[in-house]
């Protein structure tokens, strides 16, 4: 029963032609149902006995699956077709026609959309539908006596009559599309097949024509049986045929109603009846529905929670403790009883026990050098006791993999160390090899200057080269010293608010001789106005010289270096274009990398060492900066170098080299 759908439900699953069929037969029978309801009522009379129209209408509207309004249409052609058949006046037809429309109208508006929160399985959904039928039936029999009031007749009697023709209808045959459905076959066929023979056995006795005798009660236990033992489906069914048979054998003389000497007329109690009987059945079968319904969702939650109990990779098991003895176990599952061991869990539950506590988290190392982890619970009872409830994991796995994970950070801390040590080591080397060559390289220096003042003209070529290569050499001690400088701990340098508009121009004069020894225009658009930043003059000058030779190197004869100094107030920036190779995209990463040299043949024929733009990127960021390189308006490449601005001239100390 969990979910339970009804006939409107099952209708939407239908194809078409099923479909079809079933919305023209059930209009049929709702014409069919008028017309013998009609042609049975008493001569004279102003209704009918019972109006099952009404019932077999609204089953229609609340199967349809189109626009509402095609619906009242063919509830109302129908309607009107029964009233016509019978030779009905036409006034009264349409009257009749137009009040079963507003009937099913009101009844659908007060049910909802297609009977979605009125289904009969479970009270709320019962008493909505009583609501809508109740109200559907008193709103056709204001139609139908606004109809007599017009005819100065009292509405009354007639008002009396349909309330209870209509409401009996509607509550035994609309219920069809609402009542859950079985979603198989039950298994009761034989004694299904002995209660219908029962009842309708029953029913024929009771309602026998001239049958005068206080019978009708016999078919109360007979329907409470079908409602206690079977699907909803089968009590409505036998609901219907009740009140065909009912209506039809007391139009007919029949039954103890037909004959009843009394102020009301026959058809009075039939609908009395009829209702009592489809109130009383609705009950018990919602009734029944909301506990089958529970029921199932108990099973299935139980069906769960055991499956997760017993299916489970944790260990789980519940307990009941028991003093000066070992704990009861209740319930535990297959991976718990693995684990389980009476000689670690009793003192582990005697100590939880002592120690007060509510929860319990504790690893326990078992045999064969497993560990696991126990978690434990109180848990209280329906009757007031408790039991405890644990949950038990082996962890053996993590807390393998926690210890190599440990000795792994312990290693690699040692490697960090040994590396850190190398480290040292190899700057100290650099260090004391650059300050051991500095003298030998100054002496070689001087000597070949002065050998080249009195060198003879074969001598002077000589001379030329030692005194290149020795500068060459000076450059490549220096930068060593640099890098050493920079990589020292904790390196202080004091800085203060400099021009970097007049550093570029100085650097600029100073490198204008290598420029035109290499047929190379340098060209500058420095700013008209002080470009302040706080750092030293030697780190500032040692940025622009460094990239201004760097341009000056890689550009080829003819070519043309251009120098660009800005500031913003925030930021002073120094950009340095040229018009040599530029960089290809694979050697870009690594420019900035100590000893660097590019593949490209061509490249690597101009002497170099590799550390200039190491160093300068190390000396802008020391000082809070950025450089970036990029393609050149020029052709080659753009260096461009981002100062924090400086806003006064306090001196300050920098994450910078130490001055030498």
């Amino acid at each position: 029963m969990l979910g339970a759908v009804g006939l409107v439900q099952r209708s939407r699953d239908l194809k078409r032609p099923a479909y079809v069929t079933l919305i023209v037969g059930l209009t049929l029978v709702t014409f069919g149902l008028g017309f013998a309801a009609l042609y049975l009522s008493a001569p004279g009379g102003t209704t009918a006995i019972w109006w099952p129209a009404a019932g077999a209408g609204a089953l229609l509207a609340l199967i349809y699956r189109g626009p509402r309004w095609q619906v009242l249409v063919l509830v109302g052609a129908a309607g009107a077709g029964s009233n016509a058949l019978v030779g009905k006046p036409l006034d009264v037809t349409l009257w009749s026609a137009v009040a079963l429309v507003i009937e099913i109208a009101v009844f659908m508006w007060v049910l909802g959309p297609q009977g979605r929160s009125a289904m009969l399985s479970s009270r709320r959904g019962l008493l909505r539908f009583i609501v809508a039928a109740l109200s559907a039936s008193v709103a056709v029999a204001a139609i139908v006596g606004m109809a007599f009031v017009a005819n100065d007749v009292s509405p009354l009697p007639t008002f009396g009559a349909l309330i209870p023709s209509h409401l009996s209808a509607l509550l035994i045959i609309a219920p069809l599309a609402l009542v859950p459905l079985p979603r198989r076959t039950p298994g009761q066929v034989i004694e299904l097949i002995v209660q219908l023979i029962l009842t309708t056995g029953a029913a024929l006795l009771i309602f026998l024509p001239f049958q005068t005798g206080p019978l009708s009660s016999l078919l109360f236990p007979l329907f409470g049986w079908a409602a206690v033992r079977f699907r909803p489906v089968i009590p409505t069914l036998e609901l219907i045929a009740l009140g065909i048979i009912v209506s039809a054998m007391t139009a007919l003389g029949g039954g103890p109603f037909a004959l009843v000497d009394n102020t009301l007329p026959p058809e009075r109690y039939v609908q009395l009846y009829l209702l009592a009987m489809a109130l009383t059945i609705q009950f018990i079968t919602v009734v029944r529905s909301e506990h089958a319904e529970l029921r199932a969702a108990n099973d299935l939650r139980g069906a769960v929670l055991r499956g997760g109990f017993v299916g489970s990779q944790v260990g789980s098991m519940f307990l009941r403790p028991m003093p000066g003895a070992s704990p009861s176990i209740l319930e535990i599952n297959d991976v718990a009883a693995d684990l389980i061991d009476e000689a670690w869990l009793s003192p582990l539950i005697d100590a939880w026990l002592v120690s007060g506590t509510d929860d319990l988290s504790t690893d326990v190392l078992i045999a064969d050098d497993r560990t696991v982890q126990v978690y434990g619970r109180h848990v209280p009872t329906a009757d007031g006791e408790v039991v405890l409830g644990l949950q038990v994991v082996e962890i053996t796995d993590f807390v393998a993999a926690q210890r190599a994970m440990v000795d792994a950070m312990a290693r690699e801390r040692l490697v960090a160390e040994e590396l850190r040590a190398l480290a040292r080591q190899k700057e100290d080397f650099v260090s004391s090899v650059s300050h051991e060559l500095r003298t030998p390289i100054t002496s070689i220096l001087g000597f070949a200057e002065e050998l080249r003042e009195t060198a003879t003209p074969d001598q002077q070529q000589s001379a030329d080269i030692i005194v290149r290569n020795a500068q060459r050499l000076t450059e490549m001690v220096e930068q060593l010293l640099e890098i050493g400088r920079m990589t020292a701990p904790n390196p202080l340098r004091e800085s203060h608010t400099i021009d970097l508009t007049r550093i570029a121009r100085d650097t600029i004069q100073e490198q204008s001789g290598i420029a035109h020894g290499r047929n190379v225009t340098i060209s500058d658009h420095l700013s008209a106005d002080p470009t302040p930043v706080m750092a030293s003059t030697n780190t500032v000058g040692r940025i622009v010289t460094n990239l201004l030779s760097n341009a000056l190197k890689f550009t080829p004869p003819g070519g043309s270096v251009d120098i660009t100094t800005a500031s913003d107030g925030i930021t002073a920036t120094l950009i340095v274009d040229d018009s040599g190779a530029g960089i290809s995209d694979i050697d870009l990463p690594h420019v900035f990398e100590r000893f660097f040299r590019s593949d490209d043949a061509e490249k690597r024929l101009i002497p170099g060492t590799g550390l200039g733009l190491s160093i300068v990127r190390s000396l802008v960021q020391s000082h809070g900066g950025d450089i970036s390189i990029s393609r050149s308006p020029l052709g080659g490449a753009r260096m461009v170098v981002t100062l924090p601005a400086a806003f006064d001239d306090t001196p300050r100390f920098a994450d910078s080299t130490a001055e030498n």
